[in-house]
Protein backbone atom coordinates (compact mmCIF):
# COMPACT_ATOMS: atom_id res chain seq x y z
CA UNK A 1 0.00 0.00 0.00
CA UNK A 2 2.79 2.40 1.00
CA UNK A 3 4.67 1.54 -2.20
CA UNK A 4 1.55 2.32 -4.26
CA UNK A 5 1.09 5.69 -2.53
CA UNK A 6 4.76 6.50 -3.07
CA UNK A 7 4.47 5.66 -6.75
CA UNK A 8 1.42 7.87 -7.10
CA UNK A 9 3.25 10.69 -5.33
CA UNK A 10 6.24 10.40 -7.66
CA UNK A 11 4.00 10.37 -10.73
CA UNK A 12 2.13 13.46 -9.51
CA UNK A 13 5.41 15.28 -8.90
CA UNK A 14 6.66 14.38 -12.37
CA UNK A 15 3.38 15.53 -13.90
CA UNK A 16 3.53 18.88 -12.10
CA UNK A 17 7.09 19.60 -13.15
CA UNK A 18 6.40 18.40 -16.72
CA UNK A 19 3.33 20.61 -16.98
CA UNK A 20 4.65 23.82 -15.43
CA UNK A 21 7.83 25.83 -15.53
CA UNK A 22 9.00 29.06 -13.84
CA UNK A 23 9.34 31.73 -16.53
CA UNK A 24 11.15 35.03 -15.83
CA UNK A 25 10.27 37.88 -18.16
CA UNK A 26 9.60 41.60 -18.23
CA UNK A 27 6.14 42.96 -18.93
CA UNK A 28 4.17 46.19 -18.56
CA UNK A 29 1.72 46.06 -15.69
CA UNK A 30 -1.30 48.35 -16.20
CA UNK A 31 -3.03 50.33 -13.47
CA UNK A 32 -6.39 52.11 -13.48
CA UNK A 33 -8.56 53.00 -10.50
CA UNK A 34 -11.56 50.67 -10.52
CA UNK A 35 -10.06 48.47 -13.25
CA UNK A 36 -9.17 44.79 -12.86
CA UNK A 37 -6.12 42.94 -14.14
CA UNK A 38 -6.40 39.84 -16.30
CA UNK A 39 -3.95 37.47 -17.96
CA UNK A 40 -4.12 36.35 -21.58
CA UNK A 41 -2.22 33.14 -20.87
CA UNK A 42 -3.54 29.61 -21.18
CA UNK A 43 -5.76 28.85 -18.19
CA UNK A 44 -5.23 32.45 -17.00
CA UNK A 45 -1.55 31.69 -16.43
CA UNK A 46 1.19 34.20 -17.16
CA UNK A 47 1.53 37.87 -16.25
CA UNK A 48 -1.55 40.05 -15.71
CA UNK A 49 -0.72 42.43 -18.53
CA UNK A 50 -4.25 43.51 -19.52
CA UNK A 51 -6.52 45.99 -17.73
CA UNK A 52 -10.30 45.52 -17.88
CA UNK A 53 -12.42 48.64 -17.30
CA UNK A 54 -16.21 48.69 -16.98
CA UNK A 55 -17.92 51.80 -18.37
CA UNK A 56 -21.50 53.00 -18.91
CA UNK A 57 -24.31 50.61 -19.91
CA UNK A 58 -22.26 47.45 -19.49
CA UNK A 59 -19.60 48.58 -21.96
CA UNK A 60 -16.23 47.00 -21.15
CA UNK A 61 -12.81 48.08 -22.39
CA UNK A 62 -9.64 45.97 -22.29
CA UNK A 63 -6.21 47.48 -22.95
CA UNK A 64 -2.72 46.01 -23.23
CA UNK A 65 0.44 47.94 -24.17
CA UNK A 66 4.20 47.46 -24.25
CA UNK A 67 7.37 49.24 -25.28
CA UNK A 68 10.73 47.92 -26.45
CA UNK A 69 13.98 48.59 -28.27
CA UNK A 70 14.14 47.55 -31.90
CA UNK A 71 15.39 48.44 -35.34
CA UNK A 72 14.23 51.98 -36.29
CA UNK A 73 12.14 50.58 -39.14
CA UNK A 74 10.33 48.05 -36.93
CA UNK A 75 7.54 48.66 -34.45
CA UNK A 76 8.71 49.10 -30.87
CA UNK A 77 5.50 50.31 -29.25
CA UNK A 78 2.39 48.15 -29.17
CA UNK A 79 -1.14 48.79 -27.99
CA UNK A 80 -4.11 46.46 -28.34
CA UNK A 81 -7.55 47.63 -27.24
CA UNK A 82 -10.98 46.02 -27.41
CA UNK A 83 -14.45 47.14 -26.44
CA UNK A 84 -17.52 44.97 -25.91
CA UNK A 85 -21.09 46.16 -25.37
CA UNK A 86 -24.40 44.48 -24.61
CA UNK A 87 -27.36 44.37 -26.98
CA UNK A 88 -28.96 47.79 -27.41
CA UNK A 89 -25.90 49.87 -26.52
CA UNK A 90 -24.66 52.36 -29.11
CA UNK A 91 -21.12 53.71 -28.94
CA UNK A 92 -18.70 55.80 -30.96
CA UNK A 93 -15.13 57.05 -30.54
CA UNK A 94 -14.90 60.85 -30.67
CA UNK A 95 -11.19 61.05 -31.58
CA UNK A 96 -9.08 58.93 -33.89
CA UNK A 97 -5.88 58.93 -31.83
CA UNK A 98 -4.40 58.06 -28.46
CA UNK A 99 -1.89 60.04 -26.41
CA UNK A 100 1.15 58.27 -24.96
CA UNK A 101 3.02 60.08 -22.15
CA UNK A 102 6.48 59.11 -20.88
CA UNK A 103 6.16 59.28 -17.08
CA UNK A 104 9.92 59.82 -16.66
CA UNK A 105 10.30 62.75 -19.08
CA UNK A 106 8.28 65.55 -20.70
CA UNK A 107 7.94 63.51 -23.90
CA UNK A 108 4.55 62.56 -25.28
CA UNK A 109 3.25 61.24 -28.60
CA UNK A 110 -0.02 61.48 -30.50
CA UNK A 111 -0.58 58.14 -32.26
CA UNK A 112 -3.28 57.79 -34.88
CA UNK A 113 -5.74 54.89 -34.99
CA UNK A 114 -6.07 53.99 -38.66
CA UNK A 115 -9.13 51.72 -38.56
CA UNK A 116 -11.43 49.74 -36.30
CA UNK A 117 -12.07 46.02 -36.47
CA UNK A 118 -15.63 44.92 -35.79
CA UNK A 119 -18.26 42.42 -36.85
CA UNK A 120 -20.78 43.04 -39.61
CA UNK A 121 -23.59 42.68 -37.06
CA UNK A 122 -22.12 45.52 -34.96
CA UNK A 123 -21.84 47.92 -37.89
CA UNK A 124 -25.06 49.71 -39.00
CA UNK A 125 -23.31 51.98 -41.51
CA UNK A 126 -23.20 51.78 -45.32
CA UNK A 127 -21.22 48.99 -46.96
CA UNK A 128 -19.43 51.56 -49.11
CA UNK A 129 -17.42 52.70 -46.05
CA UNK A 130 -16.07 49.24 -45.19
CA UNK A 131 -12.27 49.32 -45.56
CA UNK A 132 -10.48 46.67 -47.61
CA UNK A 133 -7.75 44.93 -45.62
CA UNK A 134 -4.13 44.91 -46.78
CA UNK A 135 -2.05 41.74 -46.62
CA UNK A 136 1.56 42.84 -46.90
CA UNK A 137 4.04 39.97 -46.80
CA UNK A 138 1.47 37.17 -47.04
CA UNK A 139 1.41 34.57 -49.79
CA UNK A 140 -1.70 34.25 -51.99
CA UNK A 141 -2.61 31.05 -50.11
CA UNK A 142 -2.35 32.83 -46.75
CA UNK A 143 -4.43 35.73 -48.03
CA UNK A 144 -7.13 33.33 -49.17
CA UNK A 145 -7.21 31.67 -45.73
CA UNK A 146 -7.47 35.02 -43.95
CA UNK A 147 -10.26 36.19 -46.25
CA UNK A 148 -12.13 32.92 -45.72
CA UNK A 149 -11.76 33.29 -41.94
CA UNK A 150 -12.97 36.90 -42.10
CA UNK A 151 -15.97 35.87 -44.15
CA UNK A 152 -16.93 33.10 -41.70
CA UNK A 153 -16.50 35.30 -38.62
CA UNK A 154 -18.07 38.40 -40.15
CA UNK A 155 -14.94 40.44 -39.47
CA UNK A 156 -14.70 43.85 -41.18
CA UNK A 157 -12.66 47.07 -40.86
CA UNK A 158 -14.44 50.42 -40.73
CA UNK A 159 -13.55 54.11 -40.25
CA UNK A 160 -12.41 54.92 -36.71
CA UNK A 161 -15.27 57.30 -35.88
CA UNK A 162 -18.04 54.94 -37.01
CA UNK A 163 -21.12 54.48 -34.86
CA UNK A 164 -21.37 50.88 -33.69
CA UNK A 165 -23.91 48.77 -31.83
CA UNK A 166 -23.32 46.27 -29.07
CA UNK A 167 -24.50 42.70 -29.66
CA UNK A 168 -25.11 39.90 -27.17
CA UNK A 169 -24.61 36.33 -28.41
CA UNK A 170 -25.00 32.95 -26.76
CA UNK A 171 -23.96 29.34 -27.25
CA UNK A 172 -24.99 26.06 -25.68
CA UNK A 173 -23.01 24.59 -22.79
CA UNK A 174 -23.55 21.52 -20.61
CA UNK A 175 -26.98 20.51 -19.31
CA UNK A 176 -28.89 22.73 -21.73
CA UNK A 177 -27.52 25.96 -20.32
CA UNK A 178 -26.33 28.92 -22.38
CA UNK A 179 -23.26 31.09 -22.07
CA UNK A 180 -23.54 34.72 -23.15
CA UNK A 181 -20.93 37.07 -24.54
CA UNK A 182 -20.93 40.59 -26.01
CA UNK A 183 -19.14 41.94 -29.09
CA UNK A 184 -18.10 45.43 -30.10
CA UNK A 185 -14.85 46.49 -31.72
CA UNK A 186 -11.05 46.51 -31.39
CA UNK A 187 -8.04 48.44 -32.65
CA UNK A 188 -4.27 48.11 -32.48
CA UNK A 189 -1.36 50.50 -32.78
CA UNK A 190 2.10 49.18 -33.69
CA UNK A 191 4.61 51.96 -34.34
CA UNK A 192 8.31 52.84 -34.43
CA UNK A 193 7.58 56.50 -33.66
CA UNK A 194 8.63 55.99 -30.04
CA UNK A 195 12.32 55.32 -30.60
CA UNK A 196 13.43 53.70 -27.33
CA UNK A 197 12.04 51.54 -24.56
CA UNK A 198 9.89 53.30 -21.97
CA UNK A 199 10.16 52.24 -18.32
CA UNK A 200 6.87 53.85 -17.32
CA UNK A 201 4.24 55.42 -19.54
CA UNK A 202 0.58 56.35 -19.59
CA UNK A 203 -1.95 56.18 -22.42
CA UNK A 204 -5.07 58.28 -22.86
CA UNK A 205 -7.77 56.31 -24.66
CA UNK A 206 -10.00 58.17 -27.16
CA UNK A 207 -13.12 59.77 -25.72
CA UNK A 208 -16.31 57.77 -26.28
CA UNK A 209 -20.01 58.47 -26.58
CA UNK A 210 -22.12 55.66 -25.09
CA UNK A 211 -25.89 55.92 -25.63
CA UNK A 212 -25.50 59.67 -26.10
CA UNK A 213 -23.36 60.19 -22.97
CA UNK A 214 -19.76 61.37 -23.28
CA UNK A 215 -17.28 59.18 -21.38
CA UNK A 216 -13.61 59.99 -20.69
CA UNK A 217 -11.44 57.15 -19.42
CA UNK A 218 -8.54 59.37 -18.40
CA UNK A 219 -5.05 58.03 -17.73
CA UNK A 220 -4.14 54.33 -17.86
CA UNK A 221 -0.63 53.77 -16.48
CA UNK A 222 1.84 51.05 -17.51
CA UNK A 223 4.99 50.24 -15.52
CA UNK A 224 7.70 47.83 -16.58
CA UNK A 225 8.03 45.05 -14.00
CA UNK A 226 9.57 41.60 -13.87
CA UNK A 227 7.36 38.55 -13.80
CA UNK A 228 8.55 35.22 -12.44
CA UNK A 229 5.69 32.78 -12.41
CA UNK A 230 4.51 29.38 -13.52
CA UNK A 231 3.52 28.96 -17.13
CA UNK A 232 1.71 25.79 -18.23
CA UNK A 233 3.69 23.85 -20.83
CA UNK A 234 0.90 21.51 -21.91
CA UNK A 235 -1.55 24.18 -23.11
Amino acid sequence: MNRTLSTIGVLCTVFVFASCAPVPRDFYKPAYQGGSLVSRGCGSSGPQDTIKILLESGVEVQIRASSGDSHPELANFYLDASLTAAEGAEFQLLTDYIIVKDNNSPNHWKLKVNYLSTNKENYPGPKSLIIDRTFNGLSPEQVDRVKESDSESGYISVPVLSKLNGKTHSYEVAFGRKRYFDTGMSFSIHTSEIKSRLESFSIFYPEIVINGKRVVLGEVRFDRVQYIGIDLLNC
